[in-house]
């Protein structure tokens, strides 16, 4: 199966922007040198993450390819557009990417998890269906408790829910795969909520574009993913008491999974 990257024209109000480019939004520069420099970052972003779809759907379709039955087509602009008014923030051009090459998975899907160790790529109906419903939770929660956290950087820890957090899978349990919309350096990156054990605490990678580069390379060359993560979790935690650990694929009885090694 191929993937070919594309600039995925948006409309959102009067501005009808084009996918934000990283930095900023497209609607905020003022030279036509600055322009270029920045959209050719995108685009080689955009390239990368095509790159990597191709391989990961490639694998699946050799591995298991039972696993696409249930893959959605390219989400539309209309549904970009109306995610990024959903949010009311600037979406990081890798994600805008990867939604124009694919919306999720249909809820039938039995394959496996693709992303390490327990998401399914979801499609735009449920990130904002699945945002709604914690936000939900937050409110009942914490009804009178400003959530400062909503203004440090992005990749900062939170244990609340934020409204700048945006569902991109689906484990089937109280965890979330999402990527944090707020700004600063790693506005973008991509992070594990878990309302059972403190929140979110560090980003597992700095963007979409690591992510699905990281879970290629550990489908098609067989090597742990997340070992960055898990060295930096490692670091961070102030008396570790297990070496750091990344996540290696494996098929069982026609299933993706992940274990746990060193690294």
């Amino acid at each position: 199966m191929e993937a070919t990257a594309a600039v995925v024209q948006v409309d959102h109000d009067a501005d009808r922007a084009v996918a934000d480019p990283p930095g900023g939004d497209a609607r905020a520069f003022s030279s036509h040198r600055t322009d270029l420099r920045l959209w050719h970052s995108a685009e080689v972003m955009n390239g990368s993450v095509a790159q990597s779809w191709s391989s990961i759907t490639g694998w699946l379709a050799e591995r298991l390819p039972h696993g696409l039955e249930h893959l959605h087509p390219p989400a539309t602009p209309a549904e970009i557009s109306g995610l990024r008014a959903a949010m009311g923030r600037r979406l990081p051009s890798d994600l805008i990417a990867w939604l124009g090459l694919n919306n999720g998975f249909g809820w039938q899907a039995n394959f496996g998890l693709l992303i390490p160790f327990l998401y399914v790529p979801m499609g735009i109906e449920q990130m904002l269906r699945d945002r709604e419903m914690l936000r939900g939770i937050t409110a009942r929660v914490s009804p009178d408790r400003p959530l400062s956290n909503e203004r440090d950087p992005a990749g900062t820890d939170s244990f609340d829910w934020l409204d700048a957090f945006l569902p991109i899978g689906d484990a089937g349990t109280d965890c979330l795969l999402f990527v944090d919309l707020r700004e600063g350096e790693h506005h973008g990156c991509v992070g594990t909520f878990d309302n059972e054990s403190g929140g979110f605490s560090i980003p597992e990678w700095f963007s979409i574009t690591e992510m699905l580069a990281d879970v290629a390379d550990s489908l098609t060359l067989d090597r742990p993913a997340l070992q960055d993560h898990g060295r930096r979790l490692h670091a961070a935690t102030p008396f570790p008491t297990h070496p750091p650990m990344g996540w290696s694929p494996y098929i069982d009885d026609g299933r993706l999974r992940w274990k746990s090694v060193g690294v």
